[in-house]
């Protein structure tokens, strides 16, 4: 079955403590990877779903070289920012020359008119030191070299950062970078939270924030302010608790700003608002 079909027929659009409908709101997916294969049987149906739930652009992170010219492609016309940038858990398939072509890559989409490209940021790039432990010498390179790309161009950047929150803000400071991005999916202490607020970066929360063994998360994001959230779902990857289906989908959203909301005591719409006011301002060349 479609997945636009379990989402017209998910229990959860229909449960009474969680419940959305077609609306005017409007919103943003700060960060799912609508470009992955999964998506292919129908990603114009899901598309137009969305749409009609209040979904007005999403930013697709680019994960590897090779995936670059397709997510352009895929990106063309619609609101969907991307941004070009070498994972580190796909450390692995990275290519010498990489870092060059994305070098390349960036230039070449800043030459075009704005009308004609969607790059938004570099990334996703960052230290997942908690992938086996022989490859962070090379993460750590691979992470500088592409914040030093970024500061080059002015770009802002999208993070993924596990057990790394420290050594990520060290090097952000000792390369002077200071156009801030997004720490996608963030999992760090409310402390970690407010260093990288402080240094121009939004924090991405997701679908982790709603597991019953997150009261630790839950806590620091109802200590965090507002202002320095966006929402996002990492779709096809990182199901929240409450999702039924094989695959997270975008709309999630809404039920991540519903948990949002209730943290910290505040209405949906107020929580979508700073959502879209906060991923706006930190990644300026989005056009939705």
């Amino acid at each position: 079955m479609p997945l636009s079909t379990d989402l017209h027929n998910s229990t959860i659009l229909h449960d009474s403590t969680m419940s959305i409908g077609k609306s005017d709101r409007c919103w943003f997916d700060s960060h799912c990877h609508f470009d992955f294969d999964v998506f292919d049987k129908n990603r114009d149906e899901q598309w137009l779903l969305l749409k009609e739930y209040g979904c007005a652009g999403l930013i697709i992170p680019g994960v590897t070289a090779k995936q670059w010219p397709r997510l352009i492609s895929l990106c063309a016309d619609k609101p969907w920012g991307y941004s070009l940038g070498l994972h580190p858990y796909f450390i692995e398939q990275h290519q010498e020359g990489d870092l060059n072509k994305l070098d390349n890559a960036c230039a070449e989409q800043l030459e075009l008119p704005a009308e004609e490209s969607n790059l938004v940021a570099v990334g996703e790039f960052g230290l997942d030191f908690m992938l086996a432990s022989s490859g962070h010498t090379q993460q750590v390179e691979l992470c500088r070299q592409q914040l030093l790309i970024a500061k080059k161009y002015n770009l802002p950047v999208i993070l993924h950062i596990r057990k790394a929150y420290d050594e990520v803000a060290a090097m952000i400071r000792s390369i002077g970078f200071t156009e801030g991005g997004i720490v996608h999916a963030f999992s760090g202490s409310y402390q970690q939270g407010m260093v990288f607020i402080g240094l121009g970066f939004k924090l991405g929360i997701g679908g982790a924030m709603s597991h019953s063994r997150a009261n630790k998360l839950r806590a620091t994001i109802t200590r965090l302010p507002l202002d320095g959230l966006v929402l996002e779902t990492d779709a096809p990857d990182m199901l929240p608790a409450f999702w039924q289906g094989p695959h997270n989908s975008p709309l999630s959203i809404l039920f991540l700003a519903q948990i949002v909301a209730s943290l910290h005591r505040c209405d949906l719409n107020q929580v979508l608002l700073s959502s879209n006011r906060n991923l706006l301002g930190i990644l300026p060349k989005f056009k939705h």
